[in-house]
């Protein structure tokens, strides 16, 4: 009995150890690139991204963010673990270019219809466009793709690369889902205008962005269905989790708080929340169509071989 007891409580306390060994080494790799940083006097930036510092932002999610965990996953399979104990996140796969595509078109696709649904019930007052806004004449607008590809894949690495196949593999996949999307949500507590819903939002959108991964075992659609939903909910003129960033529009909304999210944005409301179940029932019939193929790829599996 006491054997048992030891061996449920080690079963608990194994995703926790390896998770705590990635983050011991991600801090230590922010240390010195701060340290580095310092010496040629990078610009660090520190939080989420914000409309008037986004070159500093690229930096921040890059150096203190992207590169220090990339390391970090290098030395703990090198140094601690001994052996592979993530499953891969980038796998050679014939379905891959299917997965970005469709993760590109579905974040302007939701978007689209949020807008029309807004403009319909009468919560869009007015929108103004810049005319002179472009992709190749605006620097901010470079440098904000840029950053929100980098933070895209930053987030999955580190959510559903990392926290979502270890804890699914020592508590079980339910509670893998729930804790990972759950961690997702506290990482955006310091957002501008955070509320308990905007926490909730965001929390379903871990849940929306971890059904992407496990429809497809890899991180191509969650990385870009990240992108493109934080890229196009911009485009569209709407807040990014409490951000007004550069857009190509800009709305004056007045529908209810509870409904449109006010200063935090959609994940801060119910209209956000609906938008991303709808989403999540396309990605499900997207993995229906993509598993009747025999290259369909497993979701946990950090011994796999596969390149």
């Amino acid at each position: 009995m006491k054997k048992q007891k030891i061996s449920i409580l080690r079963k608990l306390l194994q995703p926790l150890w390896v998770i705590g060994v990635v983050y011991l080494f991600y801090f230590f790799n922010q240390v010195v690139f701060m340290f580095l940083g310092a010496i040629i006097k990078i610009p660090w930036k520190f939080g989420e991204i914000s409309d008037d510092l986004l070159f500093p932002d690229f930096l921040n999610y890059l150096l203190l963010g992207l590169l220090p965990l990339l390391l970090a996953f290098l030395w703990a399979e090198k140094a601690v673990f001994r052996r592979r104990f993530l499953p891969r996140f980038f796998p050679k796969h014939p379905f891959f270019l299917k997965d970005i595509t469709f993760g590109l078109i579905l974040g302007p696709l939701l978007f689209s219809l949020l807008f029309l649904a807004f403009k319909s019930a009468g919560w869009i007052n007015g929108i103004k466009q810049d005319p002179t806004l472009s992709a190749f004449q605006n620097s901010d607008l470079f440098w904000m793709v840029l950053t929100f590809l980098i933070s895209a894949i930053f987030e999955e690495l580190m959510y559903r690369g990392l926290h979502l196949p270890i804890l699914a593999t020592g508590w079980g996949l339910p509670a893998g889902i729930a804790f990972s999307a759950f961690l997702f949500s506290l990482g955006h507590i310091n957002n501008p205008h955070i509320s308990f819903l905007g926490l909730f939002g965001i929390m379903i959108a871990g849940l929306f962005f971890a059904t992407a991964y496990l429809v497809t075992g890899t991180l191509y659609l969650p990385v870009s269905l990240h992108f493109s939903w934080n890229l196009f909910q911009t485009m569209f003129g709407f807040k990014v989790s409490g951000f007004n960033l550069t857009s190509l529009f800009s709305l004056e909304i007045n529908g209810p708080q509870l409904w449109t999210g006010g200063e935090f944005g959609p994940e801060g409301g119910l209209s956000g929340i609906i938008l991303m179940v709808i989403g999540t029932i396309t990605i499900l019939v997207y993995g229906k169509y993509r598993s009747k193929s025999k290259h369909f790829s497993s979701l946990i599996r950090p011994n796999d071989d596969r390149t």
